[in-house]
């Protein structure tokens, strides 16, 4: 099969598409026929070696759309020729194999390029609001970085879960984030953004998600009421002590629970996918260039057959 392996750590150019064999599910596992994987930080990061661990080759991608090819031992809820979502290591790739409980069922009304952007910023996006700032109906949530992978999924989330919500992104964007269900918006290009948050909000917001890390995680807490809560999937080991704010970083966990439950919401059509640019799984090189670049408006996207 081929897939897009890198033999060590490095910048961009450590990536290779290689021809590799097709793995064989074990039991508990499905093998998936990839039609579309995604691309985001996590992988850039990978690549370089921040995430995970040393075994090479290494197929990258985390998340990815297809077709489910074959069912290992002991797997008697997913079908053969069942279209899926997939959350699992190696997506970069023809074939990849998952635990049966890392993929959920493909609405019919999204594009096999549409899901595969959903898995990682979906999951974050909800881990983030509902279980790790436990944002209630009737707060108010600042997302910075509202208009990129995650941040697209986490105005939508905190709606669903009744928050008003105001976003950081370009002005440029102000119309769509509007559309995406924010209550407000503010240029992050704005030396005084944190004020502009405080002019929507006077007393602060309750929470805040921030996607962008670095100077960005550290002047948030501007915006934020004393005694609120921040959580940061950017800043990890970042310190930040200021009027009672709690404050977090964290990765993704995957559960069934989070993928059945953003799948249930885009059954519904309770959520809109965002995909900036598609492009064939041997572009994965250029593919790194824009995510890194950042500024990028949803995911982008490798199609992969």
């Amino acid at each position: 099969m081929k897939a897009v392996a890198i033999e060590g750590f490095g910048g961009r150019e450590v990536l290779r598409v290689v021809e590799m064999s097709v793995p064989e599910p074990e039991a508990g596992e499905v093998r998936v026929a990839v039609h579309a994987a995604g691309v985001g930080p996590w992988d850039v990061k990978t690549r370089e070696g921040i995430f995970g661990g040393r075994k090479f080759p290494r197929v990258l991608g985390t998340e990815g759309a297809g077709v489910v090819d074959a069912v290992g031992a002991g797997v008697s809820d997913v079908e053969v020729g069942e279209a899926v979502i997939v959350y699992a290591s190696g997506c970069y790739a023809e074939y990849v194999t998952a635990p049966a409980d890392r993929l959920v069922p493909k609405p019919e009304s999204l594009s096999f390029e549409e899901a595969a952007a959903v898995p990682v910023a979906g999951v974050t996006a909800y881990q983030a609001l509902a279980d790790e700032l436990g944002v209630r109906a009737g707060e108010t949530v600042l997302v910075a970085g509202a208009t990129g992978g995650v941040g697209t999924f986490a105005v939508q989330l905190a709606k669903r879960l009744g928050a008003r919500v105001v976003g950081t992104a370009s002005a440029r964007n102000h119309e769509y984030l509007t559309s995406l269900g924010a209550d407000g918006a503010v240029d992050y290009s704005d030396p005084d953004w944190p004020e502009r948050v405080r002019e929507i909000v006077p007393d602060g917001v309750d929470a805040a998600l921030d996607c962008v890390g670095g100077e960005t995680f550290h002047r948030l807490f501007a915006s934020v009421r004393d005694g609120g809560r921040v959580v940061s999937i950017a800043a990890f080991g970042e310190s930040h002590d200021e009027r009672g704010i709690s404050h977090a970083s964290f990765s993704a966990r995957p559960t069934p629970e989070r993928l059945g439950r953003l799948a249930s919401y885009l059954r519904e059509g309770k959520l809109h996918v965002e995909v900036s640019q598609v492009l064939p799984l041997e572009e994965a090189v250029r593919a790194h260039e824009i995510v890194e670049r950042g500024h990028t408006r949803g995911k982008v996207v490798l199609k992969v057959r």
